[in-house]
């Protein structure tokens, strides 16, 4: 039970806790593990008052609606605030991120037992909405072409070799400036690294003008 002479106390300690909150954006704040407790007991001694004091016009009737008002509202904001961010929270490792520790050592227990509820619940929905296939480097280091060739046709994936949309490749000697493939015009120097259209590379590879860095181009 709060003290009478710890009234004031209550609320002041929860709008200090509500505005250092609001201010962390993005963490927790180590919150009093009793605040939300202390100002439950302050708010079902101030309902005292309506029933002690039945003429809503007197002054003890005011300032006690007044109070249990404004920590009903602080409560509120402290609430929504911290449950937005242990949602994140439990986003955020859903998805394989690391949770600094930190941030669960600043849960009351009822708010890490929210944390682990929804966390759990997003496991079980997205077990439920993606297959756990196994990753894709989880084959055999052998292939054998025919099982390939069946699985390739089964899939719909292009058997045809994939063209580089440009080369990468070092100027050895220099160009006038001429026209690309690409619409674009290049001027090139000794050393320059540069990427041309295929066909252009090609044609000055043929001419030892230029070396693809990537022979394979």
């Amino acid at each position: 039970m709060t003290a009478p002479e710890d009234h004031s106390a209550v609320l002041d300690s929860l709008q200090l806790v509500v505005s250092g909150e609001r201010e962390a954006i993005g963490t927790l704040t180590a919150v009093p593990a009793d605040i939300f407790q202390r100002a439950e007991d302050e708010i079902r001694v101030l309902r005292r008052v309506f029933s002690a004091c039945s003429d809503p016009l007197t002054r003890p009737f005011r300032t006690a609606t007044e109070r249990i008002e404004a920590l009903q509202q602080h409560l509120d904001d402290l609430v929504r605030m911290r449950s937005q961010k242990i949602l994140l929270l439990a986003l955020s490792k859903a998805e394989g991120r690391a949770v600094d520790r930190d941030e669960m050592k600043r849960m009351l227990p009822s708010e890490l037992a929210l944390f682990e509820a929804v966390y759990a619940s997003l496991e079980r929905y997205r077990l439920a909405m993606i297959a756990d296939l196994p990753p894709a480097d989880d084959v055999s280091s052998v292939v054998d072409r025919t099982e390939c060739s069946a699985a390739i046709a089964a899939a719909g994936v292009s058997q045809e070799a994939i063209v580089p949309s440009t080369v990468l490749a070092l100027v050895l000697s220099p160009v006038e400036p001429f026209l690309g493939f690409d619409g674009q015009v290049y001027a090139l120097e000794p050393e320059d690294i540069v990427t041309l259209p295929p066909e252009n590379a090609a044609v000055l590879m043929e001419r030892n003008i230029i070396l693809s860095i990537f022979p394979d181009q």
